[in-house]
């Protein structure tokens, strides 16, 4: 039975990617590309269509939506224009069944994996567009905030909780804020060091990805994307398949939201 789950919630997170990496496209279409004038509805445009070719915006057959075995079905491309797939597509959606087996091999509360999902679609969306055009939308930032929120007063420390105890101070709980509103200004004081070369959208971010971490895993957050974000540019330096969207700029939104995936995995293994 657990083999069955820990298969189950591995199968689910690699479906859940292919969605958001759909989603994050259709946003990306929408509202950032060349082509975003010529869609009207962009709200249809995100949450009603089908997935389609990312260049002829031709429906993706049935067996081409199935997660990592779907690329080889298309033969490596599309079935209307012909035009070769990006290894990208099997690779990510094999990360997340992977990240998804070491959740459910974790037996991973329901809650707790149910906020990965829900995070993790947020995540993808900022990682994604921020790759593309070095830009984070706030929206995705805002659901992380209020995700963030209700993990802290409604699951960690329940408000409830507060008033039957008087309302005093839960030690644990202004630990979790203080980190995170340390980084929160921290970052604030290194964009305008930088002369505001920092995107400003990295500065909420770090604060919804700490309160969603807490003490002490948010303390290695940046220090772990700024590591992510060197080996990456050290090895694209080495490497014409891996592409990067400037030399000069950094997508750090992108390597935040990898720090957090993995610091999120250290606490459902309780390595620290």
């Amino acid at each position: 039975m657990e083999v069955v789950l820990t298969i189950g919630a591995g199968v689910l997170f690699a479906v859940w990617h292919s969605f958001c990496d759909q989603l994050a496209w259709r946003i990306y279409t929408a509202y950032y590309s060349t082509e975003r004038k010529r869609i009207e509805n962009k709200l249809a445009f995100v949450f009603y269509s089908s997935s389609r070719c990312e260049m002829c915006m031709t429906h993706v057959p049935w067996y081409g939506l199935i997660p990592i075995v779907g690329y080889f079905l298309v033969n490596k491309k599309c079935t209307s224009c012909s035009r070769p797939l990006s290894y990208r597509f099997p690779f990510f959606e094999a990360l997340a069944f992977l990240y998804g087996v070491l959740l459910g091999f974790a037996s991973v509360h329901p809650v707790e994996f149910t906020l990965l999902l829900v995070a993790y679609a947020s995540l993808w969306v900022i990682m994604a567009i921020d790759y593309r055009v070095l830009l984070i939308p706030l929206e995705a930032i805002f659901v992380l905030l209020l995700l963030a929120l209700i993990y802290l007063f409604a699951i960690r420390y329940p408000v409830w909780g507060w008033i039957s105890r008087g309302f005093v101070p839960n030690i644990d709980l202004m630990l979790d804020l203080s980190v995170a509103f340390v980084w929160y200004f921290l970052f604030h004081l290194l964009r305008i060091l930088s002369g505001y070369k920092m995107g400003a959208a990295d500065v909420p971010l770090v604060l919804a990805l700490g309160l969603l971490l807490g003490h002490p895993l948010a303390l290695f957050l940046p220090g772990l994307a700024a590591m992510l974000a060197i080996v990456f540019y050290i090895l694209r330096r080495r490497s014409i398949l891996l592409y990067a969207p400037s030399e000069k700029q950094i997508p750090f939104g992108v390597f935040l939201g990898m720090g957090y995936l993995i610091l999120a995995l250290v606490r459902v293994y309780k390595f620290i």
